[in-house]
């Protein structure tokens, strides 16, 4: 496997690049989140050069443009400059429905993405259902020509500003639980779909919002089924595949230990510079070579991906980044002693941004379906182990 880029690969990035550093204002950056007029404009603008469907079929609203890593290219630079990223809409839901969707869902709703003409919520998690999704009690009773829904879901962070939900109901109450689950395409102004505001915890203007989404018999056409009926936990476990390394990239873990390491680089507390200490020295030195270990992990994923989907690399990365961001968090708050938790203020070194990575790196190890379920992942398709059955599976590899 080649992990080197090509020189078209190199062309666009260069061409990204060039694209943030004119259109990155201060009202679209600070936020991955296609969430606000200036935002969406952002996007769009990329939208209006072909960037994101590249890599996808022109018959599908994608480009001619031979580069098949331009769509994590392009996120990672994003991800990389802080900016809105489309690893959601198109490394996750697109690449999903371009897999297991039909013609006609294809055709409909891929040239919609492409064009940024509005943004998803990827609507699973309910109270007792997170990691363990297969556990998900939320109906969508069959009526024959729709189905009707009622419950909730909760967590679900984009619902406040998204066009649709990629949403996943129980079909089948008396299948195993991983056989009764599909996959359904929602339209967040579907009559009976209501919300109630989540907050996570924060500062006072850093706080994410999530959201509690409620059901009071709201229809779903059949025709937004996605796939077959009650395979929907297998097309979750596909799309988690490309959640784990398409939606967020390493890119912006690099630029965050940079800029530590840049800070200790200048550094002078009263005479004292922390770059001399042995102790910061060594640390600093181990999480270089872990976050290399990291971007490579990703670009294994990213190749993978070309061949098909990227189970096992994908769940590697999703280990390996999430410890990683957890790691990296610790580390620089022992560094920077009282200073690294700080929020704001003129001995603050990052402005806050450090003891906010620390309270979001927890959230990083559930999301994607979690750091040990992924660890599950690896153990028995890659290496074999037995499962909880205590069944071993062969490797894939």
């Amino acid at each position: 496997m080649d992990f080197d880029w090509s020189p078209a690969e190199i062309a666009f990035r260069e061409e990204v690049r060039a694209f943030i550093a004119e259109e990155l204002t201060e009202d679209v950056a600070g936020s991955i989140f296609i969430d606000t007029p200036a935002r969406i404009e952002f996007v769009t603008k990329m939208a209006d050069r072909g960037w994101l469907g590249m890599g996808f079929p022109e018959e599908y609203g994608g480009s001619a443009t031979p580069v098949p890593l331009a769509p994590f290219i392009l996120n990672a630079e994003l991800d990389r400059a802080g900016a809105p990223i489309i690893g959601k809409n198109v490394g996750t839901i697109a690449s999903t429905i371009y897999h297991v969707a039909s013609e006609e869902m294809k055709k409909d709703f891929l040239p919609k993405i492409f064009r940024n003409e509005g943004q998803w919520a990827i609507t699973y998690t309910e109270p007792n259902a997170g990691t363990d999704l297969g556990s998900m009690q939320c109906r969508a009773v069959d009526k024959g020509d729709h189905f009707e829904v009622s419950g909730m879901k909760h967590f679900i962070t984009s619902a406040h500003f998204c066009r649709w939900h990629w949403m996943a109901l129980r079909t089948d109450p008396d299948a195993p639980k991983h056989k009764g689950i599909s996959i359904f395409i929602v339209d967040h102004d579907t009559p009976g779909l209501s919300l109630s505001r989540m907050d996570t915890l924060g500062r006072e203007g850093t706080t994410h919002r999530t959201n509690q989404v409620f059901f009071d018999k709201m229809k779903i056409p059949r025709s937004r089924l996605v796939g077959e009926q009650n395979k929907g936990f297998y097309y979750m476990m596909q799309a988690l595949d490309y959640e784990r390394f398409a939606i967020l990239s390493f890119a912006s873990r690099v630029r965050r230990f940079d800029n530590i390491v840049g800070w200790f680089r200048r550094a002078d507390l009263n005479g004292e510079r922390p770059a001399q200490d042995p102790h910061t020295r060594r640390s600093l030195a181990r999480m270089a070579a872990r976050v290399e270990v990291g971007t490579m992990l990703e670009r294994l994923a990213i190749c993978r991906a070309q061949e098909a989907v990227p189970d096992v690399e994908a769940s590697m990365n999703k280990v390996w980044g999430a410890s990683i961001g957890d790691e990296f968090a610790q580390l620089a708050l022992d560094l920077l002693g009282p200073l690294g938790g700080l929020w704001g203020g003129e001995h603050s070194p990052f402005d806050g941004a450090l003891a906010d990575e620390y309270l979001m790196a927890g959230h990083a190890r559930v999301a994607a379906g979690g750091v040990d379920t992924s660890k599950s992942i690896v153990a028995r398709r890659l290496l074999g182990l037995p499962n909880a059955l205590g069944k071993p599976e062969l490797p894939q590899r």
